[in-house]
């Protein structure tokens, strides 16, 4: 399950974002990392694309997700055990990232974003010269 976020992550100049993650849930995410990229895997059950912030902020990958229940939904229904709630989760990222090619899915609730690696970054085997 998810954990309420307790610390505000925002900067002082950012009041608008620091409203919007008091009372956020702090989705839980897997990474991995190969030569190429890293990859995280954030769990937004019932968040749609519509609802979905992905973006980077100097060097802070923000994740912004709101979930909107069924019967908020126009379904007719009158009764949810899952209220609306939003999360919020917030990475650093250093250079070695390439910004312009992340890539970013949303399927069955699971949010994955691939965070290539630039050139620089990437290991590279040095080839020995023998005289």
């Amino acid at each position: 399950m998810t954990e309420k976020n307790t610390q505000s992550v925002a900067r002082k100049d950012d009041a608008d974002l620091a409203s919007r993650i008091k009372d956020t849930l702090v989705p839980h995410v897997d990474i991995c990392e190969d030569k190429d990229s890293v990859t995280l895997y954030a769990d937004l059950p019932g968040v749609a694309k519509e609802g979905l912030d992905v973006h980077i902020d100097r060097d802070t990958l923000q994740i912004y997700g709101r979930r909107v229940p069924q019967a908020d939904a126009g379904t007719g229904g009158n009764y949810t055990e899952m209220p609306a709630r939003d999360y919020y989760r917030a990475f650093t990222i250093g250079e070695e990232v390439d910004r312009e090619h992340i890539a970013a899915h949303l399927t069955n609730g699971v949010l994955k974003v691939v965070l290539p690696k630039s050139e620089r970054a990437k290991p590279k085997k040095i080839d020995i010269k023998c005289a």
